[in-house]
């Protein structure tokens, strides 16, 4: 009988030290998951980012944003206000073409841009963080021709706290 106590005794002791984890909860409702994800927008951490090499590439030395690039923007926007989105930040970027100081700059204009379109879609400009990025975050190498036009692009970043109600 002692036995067949022992290892029961030692299973029962195992058990109990089990920790029983949660199960991880999104910071964004199913609506705004559902408005990110049906808007360009992907998981990244805790985050959802919008890189828009596809969708929003600017010329060497603009960042002018053309009328059809600021209605597209306008109407994301309004999806992810209407779900209760209300900021975000908008990182712009440069290729290495140029100085470092005159691509902060550049970059810096970029994302101002982009942020004034989300403005004009209804988003809140003080919820919206406009940061330039210059040449230091490169996605493809900047010794071709290509590579240097997907590294002229801006970044659309939407935190959980983007998410809170106001």
């Amino acid at each position: 009988m002692r036995k067949v106590m022992m290892p029961l005794f030692a299973l029962l002791a195992l058990a109990a030290c089990q920790t029983v984890r949660e199960p991880v909860r999104s910071a964004f409702t199913q609506q705004q998951v559902a408005a990110l994800a049906g808007n360009g927008f992907s998981p990244a951490g805790d985050n959802w980012e919008l890189g828009m090499a596809d969708r929003l590439l600017f010329a060497t030395d603009e960042a002018v944003l053309p009328p059809s690039r600021q209605q597209g923007l306008g109407r994301m926007v309004s999806a992810l206000v209407g779900v209760g989105i209300h900021g975000a930040e908008v990182q712009g970027h440069t290729d290495s073409v140029g100085a470092a100081r005159y691509n902060d700059a550049l970059s810096r204009r970029r994302a101002q841009a982009v942020a004034a379109a989300m403005a004009g879609g209804g988003m809140d400009s003080g919820a919206i963080r406009v940061v330039g990025m210059g040449q230091r975050d490169p996605v493809e190498d900047n010794a071709t021709a290509q590579g240097r036009k997907e590294n002229r692009r801006v970044v659309i970043l939407v935190t959980p706290a983007d998410a809170m109600v106001p």
